[in-house]
């Protein structure tokens, strides 16, 4: 009898210590690049799923603080607040029973077919996909102290302008797929249909997945297209967000002609920062104004300025190093607009070099953007735009530790 206690105390120890395995205390190593990152989000594969009601953090054992990690789709990814240029470190998971909601929490709008983003329960953005209207769109998008970053016309009161009802403040559309027009919003463009929407909320990130379908003016399909936002936790005065569109060529083969039209993902900042009143538009090489700008191509582009009582607010858009003809060209204008557009080249250069940018997919193929954008307070400089972009594009070098 002693001897069949004992083992079941045994086979009891051993029940123990595999539920209490898996990603409960496993190590991570991280390697900063040369420059300083901060809330810079990392990815690594896990094949470990978290537990209902558990939640997971990160744990800098050198500072013990603990940092939000999202467990999702295979991969877990976790959001430190920084390191310095070349130093290493090493973290540790840690579970926890589910004490709070989550950091990033995405809740049902107040209107229907909309979707609001809540980053510790302060209101950022939010996603609306009702096929009443011809795209889906984020608005608002929101700055530091709850500050307006984009247009709120024509879905809300304009600060003074109303052209270009088309620029419905950030949303990705582009001019010519297969002659279809799915940027403008006349009687003979062409719509995006919402389908299938999914979401979920994280303490690293929060998500929304959506499935749409570009359609002529006539709803006849042309391409079908995925789009996902990753919302992270982080600072109230330097938000990022992940935008990943992809391209299938369901229907068959799809050609995106040579437009200035389109931006893959596109910004109409509200008027109060647009260059014609005082904002200012950067990208990655310094070059300011829409003269120095326009068309050209660089890895990023930002608009900012100061907004009256609110001080001074930008939004960047950063075009990821594996997109298709990376660094991105881009349709940013005086008056508010800002797009990455990696097609319009005959427009760009002017006709200069006999460049045209027609691209086709063929049947069945897929075409898949990366961008990250980045709502910030202060100037370009203040915001370090730069190290935000090396963030995204140089990542720390993470890995399991063994």
């Amino acid at each position: 009898m002693r001897k069949y206690v004992l083992l079941l105390a045994l086979c009891h120890i051993c029940l123990l210590s595999f539920a209490q395995d898996g990603l409960d205390g496993r190590r991570i190593s991280l390697e900063a690049g040369d420059h300083m990152t901060l809330n810079a989000p990392f990815t690594l594969p896990c094949d470990e799923d978290l537990e209902p009601n558990r939640q997971i953090k990160l744990f800098h054992g050198a500072t013990s603080k603990y940092f939000p990690a999202t467990v999702r789709d295979g991969e877990i990814t976790v959001l430190p607040e920084g390191a310095m240029p070349d130093s290493k470190h090493q973290y540790s998971l840690r579970i926890f029973n589910q004490a709070s909601p989550a950091k990033v929490q995405i809740r049902a709008g107040s209107d229907a077919d909309s979707l609001e983003v809540h980053i510790d329960d302060v209101h950022f953005t939010t996603y609306h996909f009702s096929n009443e209207n011809r795209k889906p769109f984020l608005w608002p998008v929101l700055s530091d102290g709850d500050v307006p970053i984009t247009r709120a016309w024509p879905m809300g009161e304009s600060e003074d302008k109303t052209d270009h009802p088309h620029h419905k403040s950030l949303w990705s559309a582009y001019g010519e797929v297969n002659g279809a027009d799915c940027w403008g919003e006349g009687s003979k463009a062409g719509y995006q249909v919402s389908g299938d929407v999914t979401f979920g909320s994280g303490d690293a990130y929060g998500w929304i997945a959506a499935n749409n379908t570009w359609t002529d003016t006539d709803k006849n399909p042309v391409v079908d297209e995925s789009r996902e936002y990753r919302f992270y936790a982080g600072k109230p005065n330097a938000r990022i967000f992940d935008v990943v569109v992809t391209f299938n060529a369901k229907y068959g083969d799809v050609e995106f002609s040579d437009t200035k039209e389109g931006g893959i993902v596109a910004v109409r900042v509200r008027d109060q920062i647009r260059a014609d009143r005082g904002g200012k538009i950067t990208n990655a090489e310094g070059l300011q104004g829409e003269k120095y700008t326009w068309g050209v191509a660089s890895p990023w582009c930002d608009y900012s300025g100061e907004i009256e009582g609110e001080g001074q607010h930008g939004i960047t858009v950063f075009d990821h190093p594996k997109n298709l003809r990376h660094p991105s060209r881009w349709h940013v204008r005086n008056y508010g607009l800002m797009g990455a557009n990696c097609f319009g080249l005959s427009y760009f250069t002017k006709g200069k070099g006999d460049l045209n940018g027609d691209y086709t997919m063929k049947a069945d193929e897929t075409l898949t953007f990366r961008y990250r954008v980045y709502v910030h307070t202060g100037d370009v400089e203040k915001a370090k735009v730069s190290d935000r972009y090396a963030d995204y594009a140089t990542p720390p070098k993470v890995a399991w530790v063994k």
